[in-house]
């Protein structure tokens, strides 16, 4: 504290916000590692959100499973009518056999002591949702990292309810209507796939993306990569298969689909506060939201009570790969200190598969990367980004679960 505010008089109360997440990614952009360690950013108090976990008996488990959201601003664009911009969320780490809670997400108060010029922790609070507002000066370049593999051909949905895809169109030529049971394709490339890649673990993970007819890619010969990211940019979803196939009668055929595409805590923004109201609550304080926050259950977050996919839609299926087995995205410059923030989510790679040494690269020692902050989580990430075209909703948002996957957003 100390080190940030010197011994200016003025600031005689901090607030900090301590989450715990699963892993740090490696900074640099050549690299796969993952590893433990501490990220860290310096923001406006006025410029950080929360919500206050409910009391509950113990062993009771929680209402809402905690996140964090992290809005990168451009003051470029900040008159734009949207205001929207890029957005990221991130489930925190499992941490119950560690204190007892489900996940750990920490507000703290510190104060100055006139005499000594020392901050002493005040209070905490435990929160459930956290929203923080970066703002960048230059503009910021996104750039994903999708390790997925395309199964069969995109075809077009006949018939769903909810998050249940029911039938799926027999051909993949847009036009047709003749419709096969929504799981057909799946059960036959997918024992076709694990055959030709030698897999020895069949328990493969499935990602659908759904299109709106009106999504256009400029090149549907582009590789897997780049006709992901133009979809995604454009209002494309990914959402996990969850479960079907099998059955008989009326649910023979069916798929369930994962209807997630933000979180619950971050996107019910009414329920946020500033810092100072978080501490010391007041009945009769004003609730001014700041734009980023102040739009609150509008455009796509509706989309959490929305089917998944609608009879017009397009949908593909995909598989997850090695991460280190594709190109990626990101540049190589990603990762350096040019005075510029490099903000970097993503999912840990499987970790099962990982063995410590993998992820320490060999040594003990502390390295500290400036200019760099970001988590990895085991359950899931969420990605709020512009429309690459004018469209009913201000952004496109989807969930990401995919091993390996990463959201970098740099300022340039």
């Amino acid at each position: 504290m100390r080190q940030l505010y010197g011994n200016d008089s003025n600031t005689n109360t901090l607030y900090a916000v301590a989450a715990v997440i699963d892993k740090i990614p490696e900074s640099s952009a050549l690299s796969n590692l993952e590893s433990e360690g501490l990220s860290l950013l310096a923001i406006d108090k006025e410029n950080v959100h929360g919500k206050a976990a409910p009391p509950r008996r113990f062993g009771e488990p929680a209402n809402e499973e905690s996140d964090i959201l992290v809005s990168i601003h451009n003051e470029q664009k900040s008159q734009s009518p949207t205001g929207v911009t890029h957005e990221i969320g991130l489930r925190l780490a499992n941490t119950v056999f560690v204190n007892g809670k489900e996940s750990t997400l920490l507000g703290m108060q510190w104060t100055r002591d006139n005499t000594t010029n020392a901050y002493t922790l005040d209070s905490t609070i435990n929160m459930t949702s956290c929203a923080v507002k970066s703002t960048s000066s230059a503009s910021t370049s996104p750039h994903l990292k999708l390790p997925l593999y395309p199964i069969g051909d995109r075809r077009t949905v006949i018939a769903s309810m909810g998050n249940i895809l029911r039938q799926i169109s027999k051909s993949s030529d847009p036009n047709s209507q003749e419709p096969i049971p929504a799981s057909s394709e799946l059960e036959k490339d997918l024992p076709r796939y694990i055959k030709e890649h030698n897999i020895t673990d069949q328990r493969v993970s499935v990602w659908a993306l759904v299109e709106k007819p009106d999504i256009k890619v400029g090149d549907p010969s582009l590789p897997t990569r780049d006709y992901l990211i133009q979809s995604l940019s454009q209002g494309g979803k990914l959402h996990r298969v969850v479960s079907g196939g099998g059955g008989w009668g009326k649910k023979q055929g069916l798929l369930s689909l994962d209807p997630e595409i933000s979180f619950s805590g971050s996107a019910q923004r009414h329920a946020l506060v500033g810092l100072d109201q978080l501490f010391n609550p007041s009945a009769d304080a004003e609730m001014d939201l700041p734009p980023f926050l102040a739009k609150g259950l509008v455009g796509e977050d509706l989309s959490l009570l929305s089917q998944v996919a609608t009879a017009g839609d397009f949908i593909q299926f995909f598989v997850s790969v090695d991460p280190a087995s594709i190109q990626d995205a990101v540049p190589s410059n990603a990762g350096r200190s040019d005075g510029n923030i490099t903000y970097r989510f993503g999912m840990v790679s499987k970790a099962e598969e990982r063995s410590p040494s993998d992820m320490m690269d060999g040594n003990d020692n502390i390295t500290v990367v400036p200019n760099s902050f970001g988590a990895l989580s085991e359950k899931s990430i969420s990605y709020t980004q512009p429309m690459a075209q004018g469209g009913e909703t201000p952004g496109s948002s989807t969930k990401l679960d995919i091993p390996g996957c990463q959201v970098v957003v740099k300022s340039v």
